[in-house]
């Protein structure tokens, strides 16, 4: 028996995905978790253990990694989807408009996170590593050519280059997207008569190039080279590896078999021993080490999976469709941008004007419920006072409309 898909089109002339809000604040929401503990780990002296934490169990490195997987695989999605629908409306691609659309969209609140995490953060605080170094300092040292890598959108390679740049050190996930999406859209145009084949083998380079470049690592002793150390080859596997394409381009190829209805692939996504047997794998990957060969591939699909089946399957018992999720999904990209201004923020004010380092339970307990209240305010009014000026002007060059309700508000 065919499952069903749920209604696209909620909306009159509006493409609209029901659940892809609350799988967008879950996904934010598991950052939060990750960078709070990745934060007390940097400043964590070993030998008194001040600020012990739980950054190095499998289970806190997973949860951040898969909430990125999610946001890019939806990302994609979406972004392609309405690619598509432009092209069966017009059948072309409005290059000039989609990225208008995008500067829109990202930009005013990238800059605006950037600019405070180098202008302003450190006016205030003072965090130190386990060494007693400071962040601060750090920072100040090569602080213009840091500014720049950050702001035009590199941040991926920063995060080879420098040591973290408290603040920004999530800017790297958005600058992925960003550098994928100046040629994803020519591409998209330029095969759209080929779409299907153009993007299975788009993901087979990407998934080869890894396998291959493991390979190579394994058996370098046999093909030495003076150019490519096991050093730099050991580098560009961890870059090629955060250079997650492959993720979009699986959210992109579940929004070609969705807008052209591939029933079998389809029904075999949505089937029950599928969805059981991927959700199975899905929480085994969170407590082992995942670096497989071609693990960014196979956790791409599983988030593809899970994701179709909540936003596009009527018969998954899953349902994230409610008022809250929708307005905590809308806010999700202040979220994920904002949230370690926030988590730096309480914890140099709990170190400093507190007594609370002592005391392990309640300094947690207020470490997080300080970054997290101070994220959803933050994000909150960022939506309110910036985004929704910019979301409101990027309608205007919107050829196949989105539903300010639930499209994906870091996306189209």
């Amino acid at each position: 028996m065919e499952a069903k898909i749920a209604d696209t089109r909620q909306k009159p002339g509006k493409v609209y995905f029901p659940g892809m809000n609350g799988i967008r604040f879950f996904a934010a929401f598991s950052v939060i978790l990750h960078h709070i503990e990745q934060t007390k780990f940097w400043i964590n002296d070993p030998v008194s253990n001040r600020y012990p934490n739980i950054w190095q169990t499998m289970f806190c490195d997973n949860i951040g990694h898969k909430g990125r997987i999610i946001f890019f695989v939806l990302s994609g999605f979406l972004i392609t989807y309405l690619f598509l629908a432009e092209i069966r409306k017009t059948g072309t691609l409005n290059l000039r408009k989609f990225h208008t659309r995008r500067a829109l969209r990202v930009w005013p609140v990238y800059i605006l996170v950037v600019l405070f995490a180098f202008l302003i953060l450190p006016l205030y605080t003072n965090i130190l590593h386990s060494d007693g170094t400071s962040f601060n300092s750090q920072l100040f040292d090569g602080y213009w050519v840091k500014f720049a890598v950050v702001v035009l959108m590199l941040a991926n390679f920063a995060r080879f280059i420098f040591e973290p740049i408290l603040g920004v050190t999530q800017l790297w996930s958005i600058a992925v997207q960003e550098q994928f999406y100046m040629v994803w859209p020519f591409l998209t145009r330029f095969f759209k008569n080929h779409f299907l084949r153009f993007v299975i083998v788009f993901i087979i380079f990407k998934v080869t190039m890894e396998i291959l470049m493991k390979v190579y690592l394994e058996n370098y002793s046999l093909f030495p080279n003076t150019i490519l150390t096991p050093q730099r080859l050991v580098t560009l596997i961890k870059w090629w590896e955060i250079f997650a394409v492959d993720q979009l381009a699986i959210g992109a190829l579940c929004a070609y078999l969705l807008i052209n209805n591939v029933r079998k692939v389809l029904d075999f996504m949505y089937h029950p021993i599928v969805i059981g047997l991927v959700i199975i794998l899905y929480v085994y990957l969170f407590f082992i080490k995942v670096d497989f060969y071609g693990h960014t591939f196979v956790e791409g699909v599983i988030a593809a999976v899970i994701m179709m089946n909540i936003s596009t399957n009527e018969k998954f018992p899953v349902k994230l469709e409610n008022r809250a999720f929708n307005y905590l999904g809308n806010i999700s990209y202040g979220i994920y941008l904002f949230h370690n201004i926030c988590i730096i923020s309480v914890l140099n004010l709990l170190i400093y004007y507190t007594n609370f380092s002592g005391n392990t339970v309640l300094f947690n307990i207020l470490l997080y419920l300080g970054s997290m209240i101070a994220t959803l305010v933050l994000s909150g009014l960022s939506y309110k006072y910036v985004e929704d000026y910019f979301l409101r002007l990027k309608g205007k060059y919107e050829v196949i409309k989105s539903s300010r309700n639930e499209q994906e508000k870091v996306t189209s």
